[in-house]
Formats: structure tokens, sequence, C-alpha cells
């Protein structure tokens, strides 16, 4: 295992980004950027032994500066969606920075996503991010200190330990990392006939601002993914859900979250490479989101991404939490820590 750094080029502003590599003694690789705190590459076998990536990203750091879909970043200080561009917290309403539509999305305007956090390896196998936000930054209350460290093994486990330390306000923190994977390589172009399972009997349905309408429902048809199904099946389906987020762009409740543990969320298999991916979390929900708006970008190596390039597994809070008083809290008190695991594992069979 080794850790080697690099520079990725100059920002608009004139700071210098960094990619950082974890390696593998048998050659696997993750490559990060402390743009973002972003994962770039991920290279792991196929069932012939051949090495490939399987993350979806660029090749310059000037695309990840002009924000087209948070590929491979750490999305915050609240993840995912809140409606109305408000956040609701302790009897009072925080007006935040509206970026899509009516709603906040992933931290607003700018976003953990679009920050230089600062890098350094840890060890031979791991790389530590670090972040602060400011009481007040896209209307968020509470000053936020944020830790975000990598590591991978030698069995191929991609692990991202979250810790988000509040000031002296209450705050939120909902924290996800927003890779697109294609388990064939992301030259493939298409993630419709990769299979997945999710670990969750409810999802939350979403309303035609693709926010979560409240309410909880037991999955059923093209959502009840609970054993091994084609993307595609639920992608060209007619269901109306399905419409409304232009392929899945849904929240899954996981049936296995009790606030603490570790605990298998998600199995994605590729449709000619033999890898095969299993998602593992601590957090309460799994977002599943098929690259539905990807209309030709410019990928590594020359490759264009186009609709269902990737697909994103994003371990999370559930959208709008704090809207939704029974559900799940990003709450972060004054003073306190949150912490949260995600883990990637690539097999291949």
């Amino acid at each position: 295992m080794a850790v080697s750094t690099q520079d990725f080029g100059a920002l608009k502003d004139g700071r210098t980004a960094h990619l950082f590599t974890i390696s593998t003694s048998a050659g696997s690789q993750v490559v990060l950027t402390d743009f973002g705190a972003t994962v770039v590459k991920v290279i792991v076998p196929d069932g012939l032994g051949r090495l490939g990536d399987v993350a979806l990203g660029f090749d310059q750091v000037s695309f990840y500066e002009q924000d087209v879909g948070n590929f491979g970043a750490v999305c915050g200080r609240f993840a995912n969606r809140l409606s109305r561009a408000s956040l609701p917290l302790d009897r009072r309403v925080y007006p935040l920075v509206r970026n899509d539509g009516p709603n906040t999305l992933h931290g607003g305007a700018v976003g953990f996503h679009h920050r230089l956090w600062s890098g350094e390896a840890l060890g031979e196998d791991g790389v530590r991010f670090t972040l602060f936000s400011p009481d007040g930054e896209e209307g968020f209350p509470g000053d936020l200190s944020v830790s975000v460290v990598y590591r991978m093994s030698e069995e191929n486990v991609l692990s991202i330990e979250y810790e988000a330390a509040a000031g002296s306000k209450n705050t939120v923190a909902n924290l996800t990392n927003h890779s697109y994977w294609n388990l064939d390589g992301d030259t493939c172009g298409s993630i419709l006939d990769h299979s997945i399972r999710l670990h969750a009997s409810q999802f939350t349905p979403i309303n035609e601002f693709t926010v979560p309408d409240g309410r909880i429902l037991p999955v059923k048809g093209v959502f009840d993914l609970r054993a091994y199904r084609a993307l595609r099946e639920g992608v060209q389906s007619q269901d109306e859900q399905i419409l409304k987020g232009n392929g899945y762009d849904h929240n899954f409740v996981l049936d296995g979250y009790d606030g603490k543990s570790l605990f298998k969320a998600a199995d994605l298999k590729g449709a000619v490479s033999g890898r095969r991916m299993e998602v593992w979390t601590t957090l309460p929900g799994i977002q599943l989101y098929t690259g539905n708006h990807f209309s030709g970008l410019p990928g590594k190596g020359g490759m264009r991404y186009n609709k269902n390039a990737g697909v994103a597994l994003e371990t999370q809070f559930y959208p709008d939490a704090p809207h939704h008083p029974a559900w799940p809290q990003p709450k972060v008190r004054a003073g306190e820590t949150q912490r949260s695991r995600t883990e990637f594992r690539f097999f291949v069979d």
C-alpha cells in the first residue's frame, strides 16, 4: 500500500488543486482530489483480472469547477434537497440559497463539492480532507468543522468516514459521496443493464420538484428492488414516480438502520465485467440516481457521458428531513460531533 500526491491544476482563483492516489499491492487504486474531497478514479479488477476505472469523472479540475453533476464529490452542508430553500431548526426557519428551482440542492450555490479542502495522507492507505463552514454560509446556522477520511484496503474496500463537529450553535449536517458508478468501466456508456438490489422495503415518493412529498410507502412494482433487478426495467417504465424523476431519483428507507451499526444497504452488478459492488453504511437512507440528466458531458479519456452513463448510490439522511420531524434527523447540537461511515466493497463473480 502507498499514497502519492501530485498537482491537479490551477483553479479559477489561482489556487492549486491536488491529486492523492492510494495504491494497493495488487494494482487497485483510488484517486482523490482536494477540490470537493472528490473521488476521481476507482480502479479495480474485473472477472478476468483486468484493471479498470469504475467511477465517472474528469481529467481536468476545471470540469469539476463547472459544477455539472457533483461527480465523486462530498456534498454538504445538507446533501440532496431541502424544500422551499428553507431549514426549520429549533422553532426558527432559516432561509437558504435557492439553486434548484424552489429548493436548495447539495448545500446551495457553493456547496462543499465546490470548495477546496485541506488534504493530507494518512499512513499508507488513507487520505483525510478537512473543511470549515462558517455560521451563515449559504444560510445555514452555526459553524461546522468537517473531516472526511478515505481508505482503500488490499481487499478492495473503499471506506469513507465522515465527522461533522458543530460550534457554539445547533446546526445540521447531511454528508454523502456523489460518485457515479459503472462497473463495466467508465467507458462502457450505460448502466441500464446493471442489476441492483436494495435492502429497503420502503421509499419516499417525490413530488413534481423531485422532493419527498412526506409519505413513506412500501416498495412495489419497479421500486421493489429487494431482489436483483435490471435498472433498465425501472428507468424505461411508465411508472408515475419514474416519470417525475426522469428515471430513478429516489430515497429508499433502509431496513438495517439502528443509528450506530454498519449494515449492507445495496448490491450492484455489472452487466458484462463480472464486477460486483456492495454498499454498507450507518445511515438511514440511500438515494438511487441513474444519471438522468447527462447529455454528452466530456468525461475522462475523451469519453462522452450521456443519459444513464452512471448510477449514484448516495448514503444519507432522507432528503428534506428537517421538514418531517418524525424522520431520522441530521441535527448536530452545539459542541457535539456527528459521525457516519460508508463502505464500497468491490468483488468479482
